[in-house]
């Protein structure tokens, strides 16, 4: 849990899921988008420290984005990214499929 402890560590993607608390962060907030920190704290039974650094973990890959309505910051699944991953694997899928046809 090193990376949790030093958010610097750059990490892939798939490093950044390895973890189970940011899979479940990614898979409330694709519940209820806009949750604060506090409410995703207590949603998933954690402190907001302990949050804190899995947060800035899933935001430096560019899976989570926070949004300021006013005072209130919220937090979001980043749509665009999940889009652009899926489509990449779909098209690896593809190529790869295309390299056994022939």
């Amino acid at each position: 849990m090193r990376d949790a402890v030093m958010p610097d560590k750059v990490l892939s993607l798939r490093e950044a899921l390895e973890h189970p608390l940011r899979r479940k962060i990614v898979s409330r907030l694709l519940e209820k988008p806009g949750l604060s920190v506090r409410q995703l704290a207590r949603d998933l039974g954690v402190s907001i420290g302990s949050l804190t650094g899995h947060l800035v973990i899933l935001e430096r890959v560019g899976l989570v984005v926070e949004v300021r309505n006013s005072r209130r910051l919220q937090l979001y699944v980043n749509d665009e990214m999940l889009a652009e991953k899926a489509l990449s694997a779909v098209l690896q899928e593809e190529a790869s499929d295309a390299g056994l046809a022939k």
